[in-house]
């Protein structure tokens, strides 16, 4: 009789997502993603199917692990003083590593709707919660703008200062970025 497979899903979806996030789904190979999560082909697709199913649940361990601490800044801390903290963890340094679901959607990573749906519900519900930070912060009285539009223009910020943080790394350069940012919650 054959021994079980031991393995640990969590080490397996935090080494495909650390490789997909610095190479991209389209410069991952079946055997690139064997050599660094230690399973073997078999495991692999026993667990995802295919690679496009092993990029999917990455992008959910992404979201579970990373992207909603991000949300989780603006549910704890109402008003503009959660977008001022959720902007604050925007910084351009040597080691800047950009948002995965930004990068992906950039490059055009994703074949099927489904695995698509998990960036863009990120994206979506940030907006929801900036909006609706941005208008508790109206009915306190720290914010006269539209919510919604602000809202929108931060998420569309956040998508180019992921991008723009890959090859600028000067810290004063993210702070201006902020501080313009910052200047229209007025």
């Amino acid at each position: 009789m054959a021994r079980p497979v031991k393995y640990d899903l969590i080490k397996i979806l935090d080494d495909a997502m650390e490789l997909f996030w610095e190479k991209g789904f389209e410069n991952v190979s079946i055997v690139d993603l064997i050599l660094h999560t230690g399973i073997n082909r078999s495991t692999m697709y026993f667990l995802f199917s295919d690679k496009e199913a092993l990029f999917k649940e990455a992008l959910h361990h992404y979201y579970a692990k990373r992207a909603s601490m991000m949300i989780g800044i603006l549910q704890t801390n109402t008003g503009k003083k959660g977008v001022e903290l959720f902007l604050g963890k925007f910084i351009f340094r040597e080691e800047f590593r950009a948002c995965l679901f930004s990068i992906c959607m950039g490059k055009g990573d994703f074949m099927r709707e489904e695995v698509f749906d998990v960036p863009k519900k990120f994206f979506l519900d940030l907006r929801q919660q900036l909006e609706k930070n941005l208008m508790d912060a109206s009915a306190n009285g720290e914010f006269n703008g539209n919510a919604k539009a602000i809202a929108l223009t931060i998420v569309t910020i956040v998508h180019g200062f992921s991008i723009h943080g890959k090859y600028n790394h000067q810290k004063e350069d993210g702070e201006l970025i902020i501080q313009t940012i910052l200047a229209l919650l007025k």
